[in-house]
């Protein structure tokens, strides 16, 4: 194999690919620690190179404008090879196998890497059919809002996923961890008819796919359930794919859980608010909640106790409700707060008695939240917080 490519191209390319390779190199076979160069005859275009990973739940393909002088196909360290590549200077790389071992050369500059052998890497599932395309902006959007909100024990799967419901009124995004629910739903274009399906994705995963540059202004989106190793999703944009296998499980009834109306609601600065519980926050443990105390145009966010350091600052607000008191995750709460895209975050309380909502869900959205037109769940983003509850709360 031997083939020339520019620094850039090829630094972004395993860059990327090598954000899915195993984060526990030694809980897999060592084969999956490589990239797999793929390399086919032909001039300058975006055919002429691909760089895949794959760790059997997520593989990527993407695809380099190289330059083949001779076809082949090497497996080479992945994350060494994705370092050196970087630290080389903005010039044309020269890359050719020879025998066991990979050279690369870029001005005066020369590596060699040995290689893997590519027998022992696994044959890369294809990009399932595609369903439908999305607006690559509107994606990321929904996605960076929601994937905040999922799990993190690894012991229950399901809650590390993002919930996406496909069918032909649009996507619905939603994702919890039990103490926080965050849904949100947008409009998409399906390719087929009658589109319908179910869809746990590694929240993970599709935080990178909403996080990776692109020029395309559409993602498209696969589906296939027919694998009998499991249910896999495909997104591809700019000739870039992530295929990912779908996680199972029973994910928790959450419509259940949004209320209709609330029974109480205050508007604040969504920067203001945000900024004042990182300050308040600073003197807080790290499990320690925020007590936050409404009352007539104005909240109290206090942290501390009285044999440590103490905290408290005043934010105005629209509120003319009943004075209450909840105390609240300040983490949780500020993923909430980042996820508003409006400059005022609407605060609804659920219970309708003070004395209760430490019990009840508190509501974050934002004030002009609205639209949603062709996607479930009304589209606006709604995020659900719990209180913690404890015996001074109420």
């Amino acid at each position: 194999m031997r083939f020339s490519v520019e620094r850039d191209v090829l630094a972004d390319a395993t860059g990327w690919a090598a954000r899915n390779l195993p984060s526990r190199p030694g809980l897999t076979p060592n084969a999956l620690t490589g990239l797999l160069l793929d390399a086919t005859a032909g001039s300058a275009a975006a055919t002429g190179l691909v760089v895949c990973a794959y760790d059997t739940e997520v593989a990527v393909r993407a695809p380099v404008a190289a330059t083949v002088a001779e076809p082949g196909r090497v497996l080479v360290p992945g994350r060494l090879l994705a370092d050196i590549v970087r630290s080389l200077p903005a010039a044309v790389i020269q890359v050719a196998a020879q025998g066991d071992r990979l050279l690369l050369r870029c001005g005066s500059v020369r590596f060699t890497v040995p290689l893997m052998d590519p027998a022992d890497y696994p044959e890369l599932p294809s990009f399932p059919a595609p369903i439908g395309e999305v607006d690559t902006l509107g994606f990321a959007e929904a996605v960076g809002q929601v994937a905040p909100a999922a799990g993190r024990d690894e012991t229950v799967p399901v809650l590390t996923a993002v919930r996406l419901e496909i069918s032909g009124r649009g996507l619905s995004l939603a994702a919890t961890d039990r103490y926080r629910l965050a849904v949100r739903g947008i409009p998409w274009q399906p390719t087929v008819e009658d589109p319908w399906a179910l869809a746990h994705v590694p929240a993970k995963v599709l935080a990178d796919v909403a996080r990776t540059q692109t020029s395309a202004s559409r993602i498209v989106v696969g589906l296939d359930i027919s694998d009998p190793v499991g249910a896999r999703l495909g997104f591809a944009a700019a000739g870039r794919q992530t295929i990912v296998r779908l996680i199972d499980g029973t994910f928790p009834n959450y419509r259940k859980l949004l209320p209709e109306t609330v029974a109480h609601v205050a508007t604040a600065q969504t920067a203001e608010l945000a900024a004042a519980v990182r300050r308040v926050a600073v003197v807080a443990t790290r499990t320690a909640p925020l007590r936050f105390t409404f009352t007539q145009d104005q909240v109290v966010a206090e942290a501390g106790d009285g044999d440590g350091a103490q905290a408290s600052e005043t934010i105005p607000v629209e509120y003319t409700g009943p004075e209450l008191s909840v105390l609240l995750n300040p983490s949780y709460l500020l993923d909430g707060l980042g996820a508003v895209e409006d400059d005022e975050a609407t605060i609804g309380f659920v219970a309708a008695d003070p004395a209760q909502a430490s019990a009840r869900p508190v509501v974050l959205t934002g004030k002009d939240s609205g639209g949603g037109r062709g996607s479930p769940d009304g589209g606006a983003f709604r995020y659900l917080l719990m209180p913690i509850r404890t015996d001074t709360a109420s």
